[in-house]
């Protein structure tokens, strides 16, 4: 039996309607929502980041220079 490719397009394509893969995939599930003690857990990261990094001490010559201009 001689096909060609649209031919054998269309036969792949109606076993597939036909055996059900051309479902539609369900949206991914919602992130619940965070509790109480989680924000604050991730407040105080924040916070204790921040202080270990305002602890650094950097030569002005690392800073790169910037120029603002109107």
């Amino acid at each position: 039996m001689k096909m060609t490719r649209r031919t054998l397009t269309r036969v792949v394509a109606s076993a597939a309607v036909l055996s059900g893969g051309a479902t539609a995939q369900a949206p991914p599930a919602a992130p619940a929502p965070a509790t109480d003690a989680e924000v604050n857990a991730a407040r105080a990261g924040f916070r204790e980041a921040a202080r270990e990094l305002g602890a650094v001490k950097l030569p002005r010559a690392t800073e790169p220079a910037t120029r603002f201009e109107v």
